[in-house]
């Protein structure tokens, strides 16, 4: 990951482990967690997803369907674990949640944006 706030395991967010735990045999790892794919993967997912949005804040300004669906999919995950953080609250998603989402959905560039805090 591109900084040292951003390479954290997902059993270091108390708010992921706890997802993690609400299945019968959890896993080592949140990208093996059931819901992981269905909720941060799929595109269906993340085309609803994109409609919600869309009525809540207006049109995404994002150039491609890649770069929408990774944006969308890193949503998807903070709201599956955290719930809504309201505006300009960020959070860190664990690496290896990352990793997976751009390993899905690629960026044009093949770079991670990386965490960026919240504008004040």
């Amino acid at each position: 990951m591109p900084s040292e706030i951003e390479n954290i395991c997902c059993k270091e967010i108390q708010k992921v482990v706890k997802r993690m735990k609400q299945v019968p045999d959890p896993s080592t790892c949140m990208v093996h967690h059931p819901g992981f794919e269905a909720n941060c993967l799929n595109p269906y997912t993340l085309q609803n997803i994109h409609n919600i949005y869309r009525a809540d804040y207006g049109p995404l300004r994002r150039r491609t369907e890649e770069e929408r669906n990774h944006y969308l999919a890193y949503r998807s995950f903070v709201s599956w674990c955290w719930g809504y953080l309201g505006r300009n609250v960020r959070v860190v998603i664990p690496s290896c949640d990352v990793s997976r989402i751009h390993q899905q959905f690629p960026e044009p560039a093949g770079q991670i944006d990386g965490f960026r805090p919240p504008v004040n």
